[in-house]
């Protein structure tokens, strides 16, 4: 099975530019995506089967911790929220400066300062780029919003949820990724890399490269 994996991707290879992703959750589509952007030739590798992919992103309720200013920034990647649950609900706002304590405080300030900016800095117009894509978002209701008043607010800095949670944000990444080209390889996984000339290669076990 290696030797099959390995002969597609040095078939696909013969190409320019080509890009090898390792994983099948939403980091890794959203890898594969911006390389496809690019103009690169994207394989990626899942290691698990067409029926259990997405790996940790599969499992989770799709939340997505993201800065923004209020209702207009959300609605941006919200098209569907009405005047009338605008009205009801007080979205709030997530400044940077929460997003950063936040961080920190999970991580007990561990985390590496320049990804963290990153993170923070670019966790907004990452949403705008995955809706654009394909994605769909709503208000995280079911887990992170409470009633006072009639008016609906949220806490922890979630407002934001991908449409059909976890396992909704894989289907919906893996048709997007499908469309544009990217070759899904399932029941791949990289044990190791190998300098190959001027680039890289796999190197592997069985069922991997």
């Amino acid at each position: 099975m290696a030797a099959d994996h390995w002969e597609r991707l040095e078939s696909d290879m013969t190409r320019t530019r080509h890009v090898v992703v390792v994983g099948g959750g939403n980091a890794a589509f959203c890898a594969a995506l911006a390389a496809r952007e690019q103009g690169a030739q994207v394989t990626l590798l899942e290691r698990a089967p067409h029926e259990a992919r997405g790996g940790n992103s599969r499992f989770t309720a799709g939340a997505m911790r993201t800065v923004y200013g209020g209702a207009p920034d959300l609605r941006r990647i919200m098209p569907e929220l009405t005047d009338a649950e605008v009205a009801r609900t007080d979205f709030g706002s997530y400044s940077r400066e929460r997003f950063y304590d936040d961080l920190g405080r999970v991580t007990q300030y561990r985390s590496d300062p320049d990804l963290a900016e990153r993170l923070i800095e670019g966790s907004y117009e990452t949403l705008v780029w995955m809706h654009g894509h394909g994605v769909r978002f709503l208000p995280l209701y079911g887990r992170q919003s409470f009633e006072v008043d009639g008016k609906v607010r949220f806490w922890g800095g979630l407002t934001v949820e991908a449409w059909g949670g976890g396992p909704g944000l894989v289907d919906s990444l893996t048709s997007i990724a499908e469309r544009a080209g990217v070759a899904l390889r399932y029941g791949a996984r990289a044990t190791r890399l190998e300098r190959h000339g001027s680039g890289w290669r796999g190197g592997g076990g069985r069922g991997g490269v």
